[in-house]
């Protein structure tokens, strides 16, 4: 009777378990479908203004700090953010995951207040801290296999974590070559700094990021 009664608490742990898993696919889903509608309505409303308002509706403009779109982007770095820290709290040793969410949580200080475009050579100084972010990022998403080279953690989730995270840093880092070098190649192009190819790298720069930030904050809720 023992055994029988064993058996039937290894069952009833392994059906929560996969109604545990269950629901979150179920919200991994939803999240992925609001990133890709977040990101096709900042892309609309950018081509909208451009095309019908000449860039007058302010909050239309995803380069406007102001606008809707670079308030959704501040809201999906802060998202990133909490992300970790809810981590650091789930697994042991939570000193790295600490760490990676303190650093979360400085770019998501910039990105609001953007300290960095009062800083002259920002990059110099910024260029640590975005490499050490990416760096504690991918040891999440490599999860039990990248213990011994980035001392991280047993229990981490990887095969969902890993793709969300790892597509959310390809995103970030398309993001971030568009920043730096986006201009300087349209100029050299002969590109017209407000026509349309100028919109779309708008578009691609900005919507990239948001994209990128959403999915590494589902990776980081789907981890631990």
């Amino acid at each position: 009777m023992a055994s029988i009664g064993g058996v039937d608490d290894v069952q009833a742990g392994m059906g929560g378990r996969t109604a545990g898993n269950a629901g979150a696919d179920r919200f991994t889903r939803l999240g992925i479908i609001v990133t890709v509608l977040v990101v096709v309505a900042g892309a609309a409303a950018q081509l909208i203004d451009y095309a019908f308002f000449g860039q007058r509706i302010r909050a239309l403009d995803s380069a406007s700090g102001g606008g809707v779109f670079g308030v959704i982007g501040d809201f999906a770095v802060a998202a990133a953010a909490v992300s970790a820290w809810l981590l650091a709290v789930r697994v042991r040793p939570a000193r790295w995951v600490a760490a990676l969410a303190a650093l979360l949580t400085f770019l998501a200080a910039d990105r609001v207040t953007g300290l960095h475009e009062h800083i002259s050579h920002w990059l110099a100084f910024y260029l640590p801290v975005l490499l050490a972010s990416f760096v504690g990022l991918a040891a999440v998403a490599r999860g039990p296999s990248g213990r011994l080279r980035f001392g991280f953690y047993r229990g981490i989730r990887r095969p969902v974590a890993a793709r969300l995270i790892g597509v959310g840093l390809a995103l970030l880092a398309f993001s971030f070559l568009l920043h730096v070098a986006g201009q300087r190649l349209m100029l050299e192009l002969g590109v017209n700094s407000e026509g349309l190819a100028y919109q779309i790298k708008v578009v691609a720069k900005h919507g990239a990021e948001v994209a990128g930030w959403l999915l590494i904050t589902l990776g980081l809720l789907r981890s631990g």
